[in-house]
């Protein structure tokens, strides 16, 4: 059995987004130090790194992290090549049937350097997360801190997938995932009243 994993590691000091909390992993107890056991202690932003939202998030009629069925989030998934691409559509899709693939991960690529927070990124064009979940899509994912961009003040791209009854899997590492169809394994904390999860996300090949 192969994982991939698509996962970005979490370390103090990596790249957030503008104005989220800082990442800070501390050791609190070593046992070189005459402790029993090593401990440490982390201080993150829910959104950091690879993570999913909570509806919640963006809509204070939804569901918070808890209260969302982990089933959504471990399934077929099929890996979607948007490398180079300005926008996301639905071009992408030409001959591609999603019945058996209700998770979509988009790979663009886009985050070229790893240490260093994006400023710009493809999102899905107008009516994408509606067309996506009249397949029976419910979950999409990309390579990318959001489905908006950076300084949207309005989260569009958000509330169209709050209204499609679609989740989103944001700030996953692609790069080693081709194309295809694979078995997503994605699961939150069960943060009571989250607004949404870090997760350690992993694809494994499709037999």
């Amino acid at each position: 059995m192969k994982l991939i994993d698509i996962s970005r590691p979490i370390y103090s000091g990596m790249p957030v987004w503008p104005g989220d909390t800082d990442a800070n992993f501390d050791i609190v107890a070593t046992i070189a130090g005459g402790a029993v056991v090593n401990i440490g202690a982390l201080k993150i932003s829910i959104h950091t790194g690879t993570h999913v939202d909570a509806p919640w998030h963006y809509a204070d009629s939804g569901e918070t992290i808890d209260r969302v069925a982990p089933d959504a989030y471990v399934g077929p998934a099929r890996v979607i090549d948007a490398r180079g691409c300005k926008s996301i559509g639905r071009d992408l899709f030409d001959r591609i049937d999603l019945s058996p693939t209700p998770r979509v991960l988009f790979r663009t690529d886009a985050w070229t350097n790893p240490n260093v927070f994006p400023r710009d990124w493809p999102v899905m064009e107008d009516g994408l997360p509606e067309w996506l979940a009249t397949q029976g899509v419910r979950l999409v994912g990309l390579d990318i801190p959001s489905v908006d961009k950076l300084d949207s003040k309005t989260l569009p791209i958000h509330l169209a997938c709050f209204r499609a009854n679609l989740l989103i899997l944001e700030s996953t590492d692609l790069r080693n995932a081709k194309p295809g169809t694979y078995e997503l394994i994605a699961l939150p904390l069960r943060v009571r009243g989250g607004d949404g999860s870090p997760v350690r996300a992993v694809l494994r090949a499709m037999q």
